[in-house]
């Protein structure tokens, strides 16, 4: 028995346990991947210098966000009464899809349209609303013109004042640049003629008329009917809403139609005045005429009738409205007149007051629309 029980001291016979303990192993270095442990220096007592730390890597990219849907279902507003964010509008791609329920009626079949009007008309762009009908498709309806519902008498000359408000400037400095011309017009010819004094000098005549006077007075009223056209012209372009500027008074556009009627109307008048001299009678001959031929210049320029069609489309739109019409002439001539009387320093405001005036009255028996 080698045990030793209780406190009894060893025996010398009995082996050195300690003796026979086997060595201990050297210690081993630390593997590359191994976590040294805090404060342990590693051997040859150099200290590694601490790694950078690893950078975080970058969320990933995100979707941008669906464009919103135009119009939101249920209609404007939305539900809530909150419209897309700003920077919705407009979707992706710059189209808008069609609202829910049925989505946009379709378009007008062709020809649903108004077609342009011509270039150069009362319809440029930005010009005329209402645009005159093609040359020569247009004239009185069968069985003439209806009667107009009212008496625009008082329209017309509101509508003239107002807009000779407006344009005032504008017409007077017109008129008085024609009658400059027609001053010098009427020199040249009273020299071609053998001066004014000879103009007057009916005895020299065949039959107690002068030639030269029968001329002059034939040009005058050719030249007055081609100025009457100019501003007729104008305050016609007024009432379909264009600015009108100074040189639309020096405008010849169209002007093979227009001398034609005023070489009809000079001729009519020629030979109205060779029959005015014959007492009263002459005279409202003369008056009865011109009063039927009123619109003529109206229709060659505003529908581009041809003289004649256009003399007859006067007749029968006076005809339709004779009573309206005697009421507006009579009261158009006493203004001119007064405005004659006054120095002739009011013929400037009574004539384009009045030529406004009849352009209103003559679109308004024909039951057009006219601009505000």
């Amino acid at each position: 028995m080698t045990e030793n029980p209780g406190g009894t001291p060893p025996r010398d016979d009995e082996p050195d346990r300690a003796a026979a303990a086997p060595p201990p192993e050297p210690p081993r270095p630390p593997l590359p991947d191994e976590t040294e442990v805090v404060g342990s220096v590693p051997p040859g007592g150099a200290v590694p210098p601490p790694e950078p730390p690893t950078p975080a890597a970058a969320p990933p990219p995100q979707a941008p966000p669906a464009p919103p849907v135009y119009p939101p279902a249920g209609g404007y507003p939305p539900a809530g009464g909150a419209y897309p964010p700003a920077g919705g509008y407009p979707p992706a791609g710059g189209a808008y899809p069609p609202p829910a329920g049925g989505g946009y009626p379709p378009p007008p079949p062709a020809g649903g349209y108004p077609p342009p009007p011509p270039a150069g008309g009362y319809g440029a762009p930005g010009a005329s609303q209402y645009p005159p009908p093609p040359p020569g498709q247009y004239g009185p309806p069968p069985g003439g013109y209806p009667p107009s519902a009212a008496t625009p008498l008082g329209e017309a000359l509101s509508y003239g004042w107002n807009k000779f408000t407006q344009n005032g400037g504008t017409f007077i400095g017109a008129g008085l640049l024609w009658i400059l011309g027609a001053g010098v017009v009427g020199f040249l010819l009273s020299l071609i003629f053998g001066g004014f004094a000879s103009l007057f000098d009916n005895g020299r005549g065949y039959g107690g008329f002068n030639l030269g006077w029968i001329v002059l007075v034939a040009l005058w009223s050719l030249l007055g009917f081609i100025v009457e056209a100019v501003f007729i012209r104008a305050a016609l372009r007024v009432t379909y809403g264009r600015q009108i500027a100074l040189k639309d008074f020096f405008d010849f556009a169209d002007l093979g139609p227009v001398v034609l009627a005023a070489l009809l109307l000079a001729a009519i008048n020629l030979v109205v005045g060779l029959v005015s001299w014959i007492p009263l009678i002459g005279w409202l001959v003369a008056v009865g005429v011109n009063f039927f031929l009123f619109f003529t210049l109206f229709f060659v320029i505003d529908k581009r009738l041809q003289p004649t069609d256009a003399i007859r489309a006067s007749v029968d739109l006076i005809r339709a409205n004779l009573g309206a019409t005697v009421l507006f002439v009579i009261v158009s001539y006493f203004i001119v007149v007064a405005g004659f009387v006054l120095c002739f320093v009011g013929a400037f405001v009574a004539v384009p007051v009045v030529l406004l005036a009849s352009a209103y009255f003559y679109r308004r028996l024909l039951g057009e629309p006219i601009a505000p």
